[in-house]
């Protein structure tokens, strides 16, 4: 009798030991995304699953025009031809919603780690394809000089990058005085403990950062969008062609210059190929 109690026992403690162990990965690899297990795990966690994103997010036309596409050409009236950057843009979520309004003229440059997410972005947009250009390259470095967007945004992503602070700084870098900034804040923290800011948080980061008065906008259950301008007013920089703000990520210093199916630095030779799907390949470079 006192054998079988203690095989059942180890049985037990066998069975809460593999819950235990499912739950763990759950929690890392599906709930948090792989953010507590770095920057290369998180990637390759969206470069998994790139292919069914759209399916599982399934993003509504009509609810995207309310909520992103209008409220941003709303914000930026009578100007209808800015200069967009995406950070994070994973399958061009915010340069399609964009590039569907009716009313905007601008041009879209959509930044991302996850280079089949990239690969999912530019059959999306293939219609815009001369209106919207796609970019490997990390948050933490965008490939711009100072000042040059008219507005910059980054939808449910800060949480999930190495230094969402650095990545935020940039953001609001390569804004122009004046320009918007459209950025969400984690309200859902039940499953990252540690990777979010309270709204107190946010609102004194980005006043350190220069956009004071950041006003937070109810959104959806796990997300807040929080609107900004950076302080400071300047010329709408308006869709300019990527050769005259695309900046190599490598020495900084310079433009790069486009040469057959590669963009060079003059100044430091550094190479950024593009690949067969017109995707810039910056994030090697850096």
């Amino acid at each position: 009798m006192e054998i079988l109690l203690a095989e059942v026992l180890k049985l037990a403690l066998l069975g809460l030991l593999i819950a235990g162990l499912i739950a763990l990965g759950w929690w890392l690899l599906i709930a948090s995304e792989g953010v507590y297990l770095g920057r290369r795990v998180v990637v390759w966690l969206y470069d998994l699953y790139a292919h069914r994103y759209d399916r599982v997010k399934n993003y509504l036309r009509e609810y995207e025009h309310m909520y992103l596409a209008q409220p941003i050409m709303d914000r930026i009236a009578p100007h209808r031809s800015p200069l967009v950057l995406d950070v994070a843009t994973g399958t061009g979520r915010m340069p399609l919603a964009l590039l569907r309004h009716a009313h905007f003229q601008g041009r879209v440059i959509g930044v991302d780690l996850s280079r089949r997410m990239l690969r999912f972005a530019v059959r999306n947009l293939y219609v815009y394809d001369d209106r919207a250009t796609f970019i490997w390259a990390s948050a933490e470095k965008l490939p711009f000089p100072d000042n040059t967007f008219d507005v910059v945004t980054c939808l449910e992503a800060l949480e999930f990058m190495t230094s969402p602070r650095a990545a935020l700084a940039e953001q609001v870098r390569v804004l122009r005085p004046g320009g918007l900034l459209l950025v969400t804040q984690r309200i859902n923290t039940r499953y990252m403990p540690g990777k979010t800011w309270t709204a107190g948080q946010f609102q004194q980061i980005l006043t350190e950062l220069g956009v004071p008065d950041a006003e937070a906008q109810i959104w959806q259950v796990d997300y807040r969008k929080i609107w900004g301008r950076k302080a400071g007013d300047s010329l709408v920089t308006g869709a300019r062609p990527l050769a005259e703000i695309l900046r190599c990520p490598r020495c900084r210093q310079a433009l790069l210059q486009q040469q057959a199916s590669a963009w060079v630095c003059p100044n430091c030779g550094a190479r950024a190929t593009v690949g067969a799907d017109g995707v810039i390949e910056l994030f090697p470079v850096e």
